[in-house]
């Protein structure tokens, strides 16, 4: 019940935001202005997006196909790059992208890699990802400081809250990773307050739970630990991929014919906005993104060419990579070949994996 209610009120708000930008396009101008603009890019230009939106999913399935290997676990890249896919989908059509991770450690778990395994290399993914969308946060401040300044109150709050709710994810999953005594207290001491104000909670379940993710982590550590170039490569991979992402604006600006501002100053603005809207719990952060980009980006296209912009841009960044993930999803599941690893019972890792060593550490 409550999770029909969570996600009757999570539809509403998409639906909602949706229809806020539509009537906010439309009162600026007409259908047929819209489709002349729309029609006035390049699309030769435009077909530049499709490769980068590849080397996004790549991106990803190079980490993972990294982390796998270091964890004795490797799989061919031609399936880490399936595992991408079905996260990016999963993720964009779940509030607060929550289910990429799960459906990607089924899908490596029907491959023959551990559940283990899975979980360790979305949680370095993770941490990768969270730390480079840190590092693009700081870069777009340095860079495009004097746009940020003009974004408005409601844009500039999302990005206040946006950059705070990243800022301690890393902080926190750096001190799960580093100083697993400390965050522990702090865990325990986060339930003891809650279920002190709410008494119904299960704090023993809570805590066992707490326990659980907390081992996940302290394997974390000790892989880096073993192998310390492994994170800085992760943290690497999701930075490209994050640039790939961010760089679409600006393809679609030079597809207009646009010039004046600089490929650094617009992937910046782009970055910045995907942060203030990356923590809301909508799926593909839908009718939010929309939203931002419409005020942020007004200043750099121009109010005739905001909208438009805005159109292409969410189509090549989002829409067409669900559906292009949406059908690699299911030729996936069609085409997959049984592997050695599947071909033997998963009764859990060799005894003398790196995997193993791990959880006998944690």
């Amino acid at each position: 019940m409550k999770d029909k209610v969570k996600n009757i009120i999570c539809g509403g708000a998409v639906l909602a935001l949706l229809g806020w930008t539509v009537y906010t396009i439309f009162q600026q101008q007409t259908p047929g202005q819209l489709a002349a603009a729309l029609l006035s890019a390049d699309w030769r230009v435009l077909l530049l997006g499709l490769p980068l939106m590849a080397l996004f999913i790549c991106c990803e399935a190079k980490a993972t196909h990294t982390i796998l290997r270091s964890l004795g676990c490797p799989q061919p890249f031609r399936r880490c790059a399936y595992y991408s896919s079905v996260g990016f989908f999963f993720s964009t059509i779940t509030p607060s992208a929550t289910g990429g991770q799960p459906a990607q450690v089924v899908s490596m778990s029907r491959d023959g890699v551990p559940a283990a395994a899975g979980a360790l290399d979305m949680l370095l993914v993770t941490i990768g990802y969270n730390t480079a969308t840190m590092m693009w946060g700081v870069f777009a401040l340095l860079t495009a400081g004097g746009l940020t300044e003009r974004l408005g109150g409601q844009v500039g709050l999302l990005l206040g809250l946006g950059l705070a709710v990243f800022a301690l994810l890393d902080v926190f999953m750096f001190l799960f990773l580093f100083l697993p005594g400390p965050a522990k207290r702090l865990l325990y001491g986060c339930i003891a307050l809650a279920s002190r104000v709410v008494p119904s909670l299960d704090k023993a379940g809570l805590e066992a739970m707490a326990d659980e993710h907390l081992a996940e982590y302290r394997r974390g550590a000790g892989l880096i630990r073993r192998d310390p170039g492994l994170l800085l490569q992760v943290v690497g991979l999701s930075a490209a991929q994050l640039a790939c992402s961010y760089a679409m604006p600006y393809v679609v600006y030079r597809a207009f014919g646009l010039s004046g501002f600089g490929l650094a100053e617009v992937v910046a603005l782009q970055a910045l906005c995907s942060i203030a809207v990356g923590y809301l719990p909508l799926p593909g952060s839908a009718g939010a993104a929309e939203n931002v980009f419409l005020r942020s980006f007004l200043l750099v296209y121009g109010e005739a060419l905001v909208a438009p912009a805005m159109i292409l841009s969410r189509t090549l960044n989002c829409y067409l990579v669900l559906l292009a993930t949406g059908l690699a999803l299911a030729l996936g599941r069609v085409l997959r070949r049984p592997t050695s690893a599947q071909a033997r019972p998963m009764a859990g890792p060799e005894p003398d994996s790196p995997l193993s060593s791990l959880e006998r550490a944690s």
